[in-house]
Order: structure tokens, then C-alpha cells, then sequence
């Protein structure tokens, strides 16, 4: 459950492999780059000073940033090329540069492809051009197909000029609206999707104002109308298509040239793209690395338990240096990597919608993905019913790719065991025995133990709460704050108070229980001037002037925040147990529909739609209210964020 330990791994080596080395490391997939520049700057760049290292040590003076020494416009530019030629037909695949990469080669073979297709490429483009530009005239000029006039005549009008656009039916109701305020000639000649086309003549003198009222009514010009076509509309639109079926020809003829070549050099050009992303991955490493004449250094977070693994990878380079330092600088904030098992990870994306753990903190997931599945299934119990969340959340993620798939999947599979627990298989109670107990008709049973049920999840978030406390070496938080032991110990005793009332028997004295929280509202009350006196920290002529004014004040309204804050956190547990109630009234009123009908089509639709409403709009509400008792109940307790997530460099 703890996130996972990372150490700061240092490299020197020399420049003359350092693209090879960036390409291991990278391929690596598990070391997030640092700024070699400012740890050095800030001498956290250690390295032990000894005869076979001392030049490295005396190459600091001539450090520079890395900025200046990567450049990668060759590569980029090939890399453009490359995906230019060939659309987005590759795919990195790190397979293609395990091996030692010959980038002369490379280049060499990128500019046999690019000398074999660049002609025909460009060809290829011009011919597209004009195919469009064909197709835009054809669209326009089909509207005055019907039009028996001489385009020649309209194009040379002396007064008038004239344009083809559409509109919208809420500007053509408008126009009509207004027609008579208009100051040109508007002929409907065709209609576009959802807009009507019109074709407007207008006097060259009243053109501006003409263009003003077009523009107030989104008035949308039709393109490819062009002065130097002659002749009828019909005409014109005969000699496109010829011309456009000859162009098609002409690229029909280019394309299967252009695709045999692409078929013979398909494995070089991919091969070229992935080393060419390479190297441009390898440029943005070299900016957070630093280098003197013949050295290059480098820093970076790497796991503990993978330190082994890139020492072994890296130790085939000579006179190479690796360094790991797992004494955590205060003043740089180490990122934080998750690592949970196949049913926990999913519920990582929960985690980080909320915020990043820090990495002195408990890892949060497990625990919110047991409560969660645990809840949800607890409130939205079904078999059936489960069995589609289980189906719908599997095909997101196979079809979709949906990573949110897989915690409702999950979630389906919680819901089935407790469709099993309630003995409900879409809604019907009478189909499987119940495991354990109906909702409906245990009401004080499952209302009773949804508030047990939300006592020992804060307990357990109290604890996890004390042990982030105690790993950040925040003691006098974990023992003295509302979430610390005194905090722990004012909720347990208000519930020993309470529970009496509930069950009639009484476990310790309430003079005892009294007594011990009015201890803890002391304690917490004064926690601040309690903390500075165990610290020996004296108080400034300001904290002296709060003290005497404001800290009594202040201390009250916290210590009724607190109260007010354990009350309703455990009473906000009880919706669990009224969620699962109302998952079994909801279908009883649709199955009340049912029966008032007398056709067995019609109450069988209305089971299926009741079941559909049940799964999407119930569903959705109960995954927001569990995510919701986890975000403020819980986390409250116990998590702290504010890290950063760890991103190790990667294809």
C-alpha cells in the first residue's frame, strides 16, 4: 500500500555514446528525467571523489545547458518527411531499436524513399487540389443548372453584381420578414442540408449595404463560381466532370504507382520513423541534461527495486559513472509512483482526479478500491443488473479503449455478489434466494449496519490518517489534530456515548468517557500554543497579539467544526443503507406499472424500460454518491495530495 520508493541516480559518461546511453534509458521506461543542470548548480550532483573520476569533477567549470548542445531540427524535418509520405500508417514500437541503430544508414535510406516518391507525391497533391477546387465549382454551379442564362452576360453586368450563399430557416424567416427592406433580387435556386440556397443580385451602388444586411442575416457565400468559366451553367458543369474524371484518371494512375513503392520500401520507412521519433525523444532528454567538453551529465528518479536492472544496462559503456542517492533532499519534491495489482490499478484514476499522494503518504488506492466496489455493491445490489454494468464496462474497454471501463467492470462484478447477497436479479426477488437478508424488508437492518459500515471505514481513515502523519514526521499533527489520536479518540468516545442510546447497554462510565473528551477538546483547542511550547518556538509580538484576541474565538468555532464535521460524516453513511432501499422501491413502482396493465407486451416493456432507467439514471447517482462519501468523508481523514506524478521517459 505504500507508494513506491525511488532513488535519484546520477550518470557521467562520455559524450561520445551519450545518444546511445538516452536510448537505453528511454527504452528503459522506469526514469523520470531531472534537470542535471540545477542539481548540479544546487550540488546535489554528488559524485565520489576518486583517481578514475577526478576529470569528471574538474569538467564542472565548463558545464553548459543542454539546450544548447541538442539539436534535433535534421531530425525533425526528417521525421515530417516521413510521415508525410506515409500518413499515419506507423506505429512506435520500441522492438524496431533494441538493436544498435546506423543512423547514416538511416538517413541514406530515408533519402532513397523520398528521391523514389517525392515527385509523384507532389504530383499526386496538385491533382487533389484541383479535384477539390472541381468538386466546389460543381456544387455551385449545379444550383443555376436550371438557369438558362449566359454565365458570361451575368459576369459582365455593368450594375449589378451578384453571389450565391445559404441560410439558416431562422435567417430565411428573417429575410422574408424583411423583404421589402431589401435591396436586392433574391432567387431561391436549391437547398444544402438543413440551409436553404439563394442567389443574390444587387446594384454595384448599393453593394456595402447590401453586404451589411447578408452579413446580419450569417448569410454563408457558396465558393467556385469563377468570371473565367463561359458559358451555360449546364455547359460548364459538362466540361467539369470531363475534366474531373480525366484528373481522377491521373491520380488513380499516381496513387497505385505511389502505393508499389510504398509497399517495397514499407519496413525501411517504418524502421526510419520509429528511429527518427527516437531521436527527437532522445533531443528533448538532452535539454535537462548537462554537458562539459567531453562529458555528459545526467540525473533522474529511478524505482529502488529497478536501480539493479539500469546499473546492469548501463555498465557496458566505458568509464561510465552511476550513481544512486536515496537520502531524499527536504527542499526538492520527489514524485510519486503508484504501483497497485490488476484489480487496484484501475481505481488510480479516481486517485488522481482528486490529486496526486505525496510520497511520504500512504498509497490511497487499495483502500479506495475496496470501499468503493464494496459500496457500490452494498447500494445497487443486483445480479442481472450487475451482470450489464459487467458487459458495459468490458466493451468500453475492449472496443473503446476506455481505461474507465475497467473500474466499472468491477464494479458490475461488485454489484452481482450483492445481487446474490439481497437475492435480486433485475429487480425480481422471487427468481434466487437471498444470502443474508431482503432490503425492503429488513429496513432498520440495512440502515443500521450502513452506519456500522461507515464507523469502520472512518476509523480505518483515521488510522491511515496517523500513519501519513507519523511517515512525514509530522508528530505533534499525528498526536494533537482533529485527524491525529486526539482526534481518533473524541470520535471513538462520542460513539461509546451514543451507542447506549441505540443498543441499552453502556461498555465504560460516562463519567469516564465525559471526562476524556473534555481532555481531547482541551488538547485540540489548544494545539497551537501546545505544539509551540513542545518546539521551544517563541511567539512573535503579532502570534502574542492573536493569542490575546482572536485564538479564543477562532478555537471555539473549530472545536464546533470538528463536532459538527464527526456527526455528519457518520449520519452521511446512512445513504448507503437508503440507496439500497430505494434500488428496491424504484423497481417496486415500475413492477406496480406492470401490473396495472393487462397485456403481458405492455408490462413487459414497462420491466424493461424500468430496468434500463434503473441502470443508467440510478447507476450513475449511486457511482456519484459513493465517490462523493470517499472525497469528503474519507479523504479528509487521511489524504494529504500535493505530489506529482512520477512520468519516466518513454516512446
Amino acid at each position: 500500500m505504500a507508494v513506491e520508493k525511488l532513488v535519484m541516480m546520477n550518470v557521467v559518461g562520455k559524450n561520445e555514446y551519450v545518444d546511445s546511453v538516452i536510448k537505453d534509458i528511454i527504452l528503459f521506461e522506469n526514469v523520470q528525467i531531472v534537470d542535471a543542470y540545477s542539481e548540479i548548480d544546487n550540488f546535489r550532483f554528488t559524485i565520489n571523489v576518486t583517481e578514475r573520476n577526478i576529470q569528471e569533477i574538474l569538467g564542472f567549470s565548463e558545464l553548459e545547458s543542454g539546450m544548447k548542445a541538442a539539436n534535433s531540427e535534421e531530425f525533425q524535418d526528417r521525421l515530417s518527411l516521413v510521415e508525410e509520405m506515409f500518413g499515419n500508417e506507423f506505429k512506435v514500437d520500441k522492438n524496431y531499436l533494441k538493436k544498435d541503430i546506423e543512423l547514416d544508414s538511416v538517413v541514406s535510406s530515408v533519402y532513397r524513399i523520398y528521391a523514389a516518391v517525392h515527385q509523384k507525391y507532389l504530383i499526386l497533391k496538385l491533382y487533389y487540389n484541383d479535384l477539390k477546387q472541381i468538386d466546389t465549382s460543381l456544387k455551385a454551379y449545379r444550383y443555376l443548372e436550371s438557369a438558362d442564362i449566359d454565365m458570361d452576360k451575368i459576369n459582365n453586368l455593368e450594375n449589378f453584381n451578384y453571389t450565391i450563399g445559404s441560410l439558416s430557416k431562422d435567417s430565411v424567416d428573417r429575410l422574408k420578414r424583411n423583404y421589402g427592406n431589401i435591396t436586392a433580387i433574391v432567387v431561391h435556386v436549391g437547398s444544402d442540408t438543413d440551409n436553404e440556397v439563394y442567389l443574390v443580385i444587387s446594384p454595384k451602388d448599393l453593394e456595402t449595404e447590401t453586404n451589411r444586411l447578408l452579413k446580419s442575416l450569417n448569410f454563408s457565400r457558396v465558393e467556385g463560381i469563377k468570371r473565367e468559366y463561359p458559358g451555360k451553367p449546364a455547359d460548364i458543369i459538362k466540361w467539369l466532370e470531363e475534366k474531373r474524371r480525366y484528373f481522377q484518371s491521373k491520380v488513380d494512375i499516381l496513387e497505385k504507382e505511389i502505393e508499389g513503392i510504398k509497399n517495397t520500401v514499407r519496413d525501411e520507412s517504418n524502421y526510419a520513423y520509429n528511429v527518427f521519433y527516437l531521436y527527437g525523444k532522445i533531443a528533448d532528454v538532452k535539454k535537462e541534461m548537462a554537458f562539459s567538453k567531453d562529458n555528459f551529465y545526467f540525473s533522474g528518479w529511478v524505482p529502488t527495486k529497478k536501480r539493479g536492472q539500469i546499473a546492469s544496462i548501463l555498465s557496458k559503456y566505458k568509464d561510465i559513472i552511476v550513481i544512486f542517492t536515496d537520502n531524499h533532499d527536504p527542499n526538492i519534491k520527489t514524485p510519486t509512483k503508484l504501483r497497485n495489482n490488476w484489480l487496484f490499478k484501475p481505481f488510480e484514476y479516481l486517485i488522481k482526479m482528486y490529486g496526486i499522494p505525496s510520497y511520504e503518504e500512504l498509497d490511497p488506492t487499495p483502500f479506495l478500491s475496496i470501499t468503493y466496489m464494496f459500496l457500490f455493491g452494498f447500494m445497487f445490489g443486483d445480479l442481472g443488473q450487475g451482470a450489464i454494468i459487467f458487459i458495459a464496462g468490458v466493451l468500453l474497454m475492449k472496443l473503446k479503449g476506455m481505461e474507465f471501463g475497467k473500474i466499472i467492470s468491477r464494479l458490475g462484478i461488485s454489484s452481482m455478489f450483492f445481487g446474490l447477497v439481497y437475492g435480486s436479479f433485475f429487480g425480481f426477488e422471487t427468481v434466487i434466494p437471498a444470502l443474508w437478508l431482503k432490503p425492503f424488508t429488513n429496513i432498520n437492518t440495512i440502515l443500521s449496519d450502513a452506519v456500522v459500515i461507515g464507523v469502520v471505514f472512518m476509523f480505518i481513515a483515521y488510522a491511515f490518517g496517523i500513519i501519513n502523519q507519523f511517515r512525514a514526521k509530522n508528530y505533534y499533527e499525528g498526536v494533537l489534530s482533529k485527524n491525529g489520536i486526539t482526534g481518533l479518540t473524541l470520535y471513538v468516545c462520542l460513539l461509546l456515548v451514543v451507542l447506549p442510546l441505540i443498543t441499552g447497554d453502556r461498555w465504560v462510565s460516562l463519567q469516564i468517557l465525559l471526562g476524556i473528551i473534555a481532555l481531547a477538546v482541551v488538547l485540540l483547542f489548544m494545539k497551537e500554543p501546545i505544539i509551540r511550547k513542545l518546539k521551544n518556538k517563541k511567539e512573535t509580538v503579532g502570534e502574542k497579539h492573536k493569542s490575546s484576541t482572536g485564538h479564543y474565538i477562532e478555537g471555539f468555532f473549530e472545536i464546533y467544526e470538528i463536532f459538527m464535521g464527526m456527526i455528519s460524516n457518520t449520519i452521511s453513511f446512512i445513504r448507503v443503507g437508503a440507496f439500497a432501499l430505494n434500488h428496491v422501491g424504484l423497481f417496486l413502482a415500475f413492477e406496480s406499472m406492470a401490473h396495472l396493465v393487462n397485456s403481458p407486451v405492455a408490462s413487459t416493456f414497462i420491466y424493461i424500460l424500468g430496468n434500463i432507467f434503473i441502470l443508467v439514471l440510478e447507476g450513475l447517482i449511486v457511482g456519484i454518491q459513493v465517490l462523493r462519501l470517499q472525497y469528503y468523508e474519507l479523504f479528509s481523514k487521511y489524504f494529504k495530495g500535493g505530489g506529482t506524478e512520477f512520468k519516466p521517459a518513454k516512446l
